[in-house]
């Protein structure tokens, strides 16, 4: 299984349950002890655009962190359901530095016919793509937000359904946010998951 070798892997850490940067403190959060993108992932259309990390312990779950549920195999949530993207990204394209706040927006699941339309994005969008937001551009994910969730609620139930991947600027007109469709990569996950466990 191939997997992402940094040379400073042991400094990632994720900080889960926190909403600002500043609480985060030098050698607090879950060392990551493996990145594991999905095999297939293409650099020139961003086919695949997931992956998965490894922890070396298991985060503890609190009334601020826990887990949130993977749909149901091949689930599809309709056209126009209020869903919630969050992340650390740039609030303006034209800033370059992250927020110190975790921002979050809510935006409605668009069609694969219309964002695959001359006017969005021409055909771009693959089977493992889903697109979010609003064609008129007043929300959407940034620079920085990749690898963020998109989450849907369903009977009460929170559904990671998305995972930022890209899109063209920042809520601009014609161009919703594309993520990687969660959907379509559940048998890749559990192959992973299972595949990891010592």
């Amino acid at each position: 299984m191939r997997s992402f070798r940094l040379s400073r892997l042991s400094s990632w850490r994720v900080h889960a349950g926190l909403v600002s940067h500043s609480a985060v403190r030098p050698h607090q959060g879950a060392v990551v002890e493996r990145i594991i993108p999905h095999p297939l992932y293409s650099t020139q259309n961003h086919d695949y655009d997931i992956a998965l990390l490894r922890l070396r312990t298991p985060l503890n779950f609190s009334d601020t962190v826990g887990p949130v549920c993977l749909p149901a195999e091949k689930q599809d949530f309709p056209r126009g359901s209020q869903c919630w993207v969050s992340g650390w990204g740039h609030t303006n394209p034209s800033h370059t530095h992250s927020s110190d706040m975790l921002q979050d927006t809510v935006v409605p699941l668009l069609s694969t016919q219309l964002c695959n339309s001359s006017c969005v994005y021409s055909g771009a969008l693959t089977p493992r793509m889903l697109c979010a937001g609003y064609v008129d551009g007043r929300a959407d994910a940034c620079q920085g937000d990749s690898g963020g969730p998109l989450v849907c609620l369903d009977g009460g139930t929170w559904h990671l359904v998305g995972v930022v991947s890209w899109g063209h600027g920042c809520a601009e007109p014609n161009h919703p946010g594309v993520y990687a469709k969660v959907a379509e990569f559940l048998d890749w996950i559990h192959d992973t998951v299972r595949g990891s466990l010592p």
